[in-house]
C-alpha cells in the first residue's frame, strides 16, 4: 500500500491525534477537536499511518544520517549473549546493557514511545466508528480491519511494556481534557495481560476478516495469532502456568490457517512451508512483501526516512555495539550452517565482527569495499515469521509432552540451514529440559538479530544459566580483575528501570525495587 511508503511524512498529519500530556509527552488537542478530525477514510488512513509511524520510530529509530536510537535490538538482545559493547567506544548506554548494570538515566529505559503509540491507538479506536458513519467509502470491512490493527497494536505495545518493566499504568482511552488527571499508578503485569492484552488480541482477531492475503507491513490475521501465542508462551514460562502452553498451541494453529503475504496459506506442517535456504535472506529480510514465511515486518524507506541506523548497522566505522566476540568466533567456524555468512560478517579482520549483515543486501564477503552507505539501505525489522513460530511451537509441544512433534519442528529450521537433523537417538532428545535447551540454541541462531534472545532467556528462566559466564567474562575483561558473581540471584534485575524523566512526569509511579 502506497500510504505505508510515506509513513513518516503521514505521521505529521496526525500529530494532534494524541493521548496524555506529560505522561505520554504529547500535547493535548489544541487546534482541531478530535471528533471533528475523524470524518473520512482519508482521516483514518492518516491516523493509521501515525500509529505505525510511532511504532516504527520506537523500534527502528528516528532516521537521519546516524542516530542508533531504535530500541528493537537494545530491548530484545543487547542484554543477552548475542551482543557486546565495542572495546574502542566507552558508550555508557551500551555498557550498562551488556553488563546488566542499568540505571534510570539509560535512554533504553524510557517507555514513552510505546505509550505514545498506545495513545494514538486509543484515539483511533474511539473515533474510527464515527468516521465510518460519515463516509460510506469506509466500509464495514475497512472499519473493522483498521480497528483490529489498533487493538492489536495496543496489545503488542503493552506486551513489550510488561516484559521490559513489569507493572505499568493502563490507558485505554484518549487524553482529550486538560482537567483530566494525567498521572496513574502502576497496575500488575498479570492484570494487564488478563484484562488488556489478551482481550485486545481477541477483539482484533474477531474483527479481522479471515483468509485474506495480508500486507506484510500491517498487523494481519497471522500476526495477531502469532502475538497471542507469544503472550501465552510468556505467561506459561514466567508464571509456570502449564495450561497456557495448550492455549499457545491453539493460537499457533491459528497462524497456520492464515495466509502469508505471498497469498499461500502458511500450512505449518512441512519444511516446504518455509522459504528455501536460497530465499531465506533474500525474501524474509530483503523483500518480505511476497514471502510465504513472512508474517509482520516493520517498514522502512531510506529515501523518506533517512538512515535505518540500527545499533549493529553496516557502515564504514565501528559501532558502539557489536556481535559478541565468542559467538562470532564460534559460529563462523561452522561451515555447514548456511545462515552464518548471511547473518554476520565472517572476514578474519580486526573490527569485522561488529557487523550484522542479515538485513542488508551486501556480498557474503562483507561490507568493506561496498560503495553503498548504510543510509541507502532499507531495513525491514522482523516482528514475526513462520520460522520463529515453528520453534516456539516446538517449545510448547515439548512442554506438553509431544516430544516427537517438537523434534520435527525443531528440525525444520535446522535442515533448512544445512545442519543435520536430530533423531530420537540424539542427546538433544534425551528429556524435556535438554530438548528445551536445543530449541533455545536453535532459536538463537535462526532468529539472531531479530529482537528475541533476551525475552527467550527470561521466559524460560535461563538467564542465570546462560548469562552468568557471559557477565563474568565481560566484567573481568573490563575491570581487569576476576569477576565471579555472574548475573546474580535478584530476579528484579530482569526488568528495566523506569526512566528518571518518566518518574518525574508521573509522581504516582514507583521505581522497580532493584533500582531504588
Amino acid at each position: 500500500m502506497k500510504k505505508i511508503a510515506y509513513i513518516i511524512t503521514s505521521l505529521f498529519l496526525v500529530t494532534s491525534v494524541t493521548s496524555c500530556k506529560k505522561f505520554l509527552t504529547e500535547e493535548p488537542l489544541s487546534q482541531v477537536a478530535t471528533q471533528n478530525y475523524f470524518k473520512s477514510l482519508k482521516d483514518v488512513n492518516a491516523a493509521m499511518a501515525g500509529i505505525y509511524g510511532s511504532f516504527q520510530t520506537e523500534m527502528t529509530g528516528q532516521g537521519g544520517t546516524s542516530n542508533f536510537t531504535g530500541k528493537y535490538n537494545y530491548w530484545g538482545e543487547a542484554r543477552s549473549d548475542n551482543f557486546d559493547s565495542h572495546p574502542n567506544y566507552n558508550n555508557s548506554t551500551v555498557r550498562e546493557l551488556v553488563t546488566n548494570s542499568l540505571t534510570s538515566t539509560n535512554s533504553t529505559s524510557d517507555w514513552t514511545g510505546l505509550y505514545r503509540t498506545i495513545g494514538r491507538a486509543n484515539t483511533a479506536i474511539k473515533y474510527i466508528p464515527q468516521a465510518a458513519s460519515l463516509d460510506n467509502t469506509l466500509t464495514t470491512d475497512l472499519r473493522d480491519n483498521n480497528l483490529a490493527q489498533c487493538y492489536a497494536m495496543r496489545a503488542i505495545c503493552y506486551f513489550q511494556i510488561i516484559r521490559l518493566w513489569g507493572d505499568a499504568p493502563i490507558w485505554t482511552e484518549p487524553y482529550e481534557d486538560f482537567t483530566q488527571d494525567d498521572e496513574r499508578e502502576r497496575i500488575s503485569a498479570d492484570k494487564i495481560i488478563s484484562d488488556i492484552i489478551i482481550p485486545d488480541l481477541e477483539k482484533a482477531y474477531a474483527l479481522t476478516k479471515k483468509s485474506q492475503t495480508p500486507n506484510v507491513w500491517l498487523i494481519g490475521e497471522g500476526a495477531i495469532a502469532a502475538a497471542m501465542a507469544d503472550v501465552y508462551m510468556w505467561r506459561a514460562g514466567t508464571q509456570s502456568q502449564q495450561a497456557d502452553y495448550d492455549q499457545a498451541i491453539v493460537w499457533f494453529k491459528n497462524v497456520f490457517k492464515a495466509k502469508a503475504p505471498s497469498g499461500k496459506v502458511y500450512g505449518g506442517t512441512v519444511i516446504s512451508d518455509l522459504e528455501t535456504a536460497g530465499d531465506w535472506k533474500n525474501k524474509l529480510f530483503l523483500d518480505p512483501k511476497l514471502s510465504k514465511e513472512a508474517i509482520w515486518s516493520i517498514y522502512w524507506d531510506p529515501t523518506n526516512n533517512g538512515c535505518a541506523c540500527i545499533p549493529v548497522s553496516i557502515g564504514g566505522s565501528n559501532n558502539n555495539i557489536r556481535i559478541d566476540s565468542v559467538l562470532s568466533a564460534t559460529w563462523r567456524k561452522d561451515k555447514t550452517d548456511l545462515r552464518v555468512t548471511q547473518t554476520i560478517d565472517t572476514i578474519e579482520a580486526v573490527g569485522r565482527y561488529d557487523k550484522l549483515l542479515k538485513y542488508y543486501n551486501v556480498p557474503a564477503a562483507g561490507f568493506l569495499g561496498n560503495t553503498q552507505a548504510a543510509t541507502t539501505f532499507p531495513v525491514y525489522l522482523v516482528m514475526y515469521r513462520l520460522g520463529d513460530v515453528y520453534l516456539s511451537y516446538a517449545e510448547a509441544l515439548n512442554k506438553t509432552g509431544a516430544k516427537a512433534d517438537a523434534l520435527k519442528y525443531l528440525n525444520f529450521t535446522r535442515q533448512r540451514s544445512g545442519l543435520v537433523a536430530y533423531t530420537i537417538a540424539s542427546p538433544a532428545y534425551a528429556n524435556m529440559d535438554i530438548m528445551e535447551d536445543a530449541i533455545l540454541e536453535e532459536r538463537r541462531y535462526e532468529l539472531f538479530g531479530e529482537g528475541k534472545r533476551w525475552f527467550d532467556l527470561v521466559r524460560t528462566k535461563h538467564v542465570n544459566k546462560i548469562m552468568d559466564p557471559v557477565i563474568n567474562r565481560r566484567l573481568t575483561k573490563i575491570q581487569g580483575l576476576s569477576y565471579t558473581d555472574g548475573f546474580g540471584t535478584e530476579v528484579g534485575k530482569y526488568l528495566f528501570p523506569i526512566n528518571r524523566n518518566v518518574l518525574e512526569d508521573n509522581k504516582k509511579l514507583i521505581q522497580n525495587p532493584f533500582y531504588l
